[in-house]
């Protein structure tokens, strides 16, 4: 210990080196299967051991592991003679009833934390549960995780495009015309009844748009410079609902104007006709919206051709 606060250094009388080589066997077993080659040339570009093992010392090793409770196979000279560790007693055990405990725990911790922190809870129990040797852990994981289906690197990449505001491509899958590519300035991701969006200003069309996390296939490029675009024209929308505002969470574009007769009037400023026209359908019958008249007139005829729809 001496030697280290003097040093700051790891040295050979630092650390026993024959548990420190069998664990790195045993890490190395852990990626993949490994030929006495793969080990000897492993040891000798470490950068603290940095020299050459026999085979016979490898196999000191080796035997060492099994002797801990390991089960190491070898495979045929035909499929290249590596070890397999075939399991070791290191592994985490989950009961069914500390299955039910940690998806009940999961369902709350989900509900208080940022996007950001809820990607870096999925890398850590997706980590955690190649070690479990467990299918009923990792299938009820699947079943309570809103990003169970997401690649985490991407979402890393997006939300720091986001709190970065960057112009981005993507190649989307997109349900209309396929895969295809789009820009976009980023703004922010959430979800919106269960489902994962990608918020932003579309370079095409100079409005907000937002895309489906699930089909966004790759970042192909982030733009050094944004585009100058002109100003964007907003739309602003009063609309009345009849619940009580307890039950009613408003959008980053909304503001609360005043209750009458316990009635919520809400604004709504959005440059995306089609997104303020899915809000306002998105109350149902619970929902009046008082102006614009052209927009109001566009709801009343979108209405009329869904009723039309079911011929009644």
């Amino acid at each position: 210990m001496k030697e280290f606060i003097k040093t700051n250094k790891i040295t050979y009388n630092l650390m026993s080196f024959t548990a420190f080589k069998t664990l790195l066997i045993f890490s190395l077993l852990l990626e993949a299967p490994r030929s006495y080659e793969d080990i000897i040339e492993y040891f000798k570009k470490h950068d603290y051991i940095n020299e050459t093992i026999s085979v016979d010392t490898a196999r000191v090793y080796i035997n060492s592991l099994r002797m801990a409770g390991c089960v190491i196979e070898k495979t045929k000279r035909a499929e290249g003679s590596k070890f397999v560790l075939v399991s070791h007693p290191f592994e985490l055990n989950v009961k069914p009833e500390q299955i039910k405990v940690f998806t009940k725990i999961y369902k709350t911790i989900v509900k208080n934390i940022s996007l950001a922190e809820l990607v870096m809870l999925e890398k850590f129990l997706r980590k955690i549960s190649a070690y479990i040797n467990n299918e009923d852990f990792i299938s009820a994981l699947k079943k309570v995780s809103p990003l169970a289906c997401f690649d985490t690197k991407l979402l890393e990449d997006l939300l720091a495009c986001c709190a970065n505001k960057n112009q981005i491509v993507l190649e989307y899958n997109s349900p209309r015309s396929g895969i295809k590519t789009t820009e976009l300035i980023c703004d922010k991701m959430d979800f919106d009844n269960n489902k994962l969006y990608l918020y932003g200003t579309s370079i095409e069309y100079n409005q907000e748009t937002y895309l489906q996390v699930r089909r966004i296939i790759k970042i192909r490029e982030i733009k050094l410079h944004k585009s100058k675009n002109p100003d964007i024209k907003e739309t602003k929308v009063l609309f009345e609902v009849n619940a009580d505002m307890q039950e009613i969470q408003l959008k980053d574009n909304e503001r609360l104007v005043s209750i009458n007769n316990g009635k919520p009037l809400i604004e709504a400023r959005s440059s995306n006709k089609f997104m303020l026209k899915q809000r306002i359908l998105s109350f149902g019958s619970s929902c009046k919206v008082i102006e614009p008249a052209d927009f109001k007139n566009e709801i009343i005829t979108t209405l009329k051709n869904m009723r039309a729809e079911y011929k009644l």
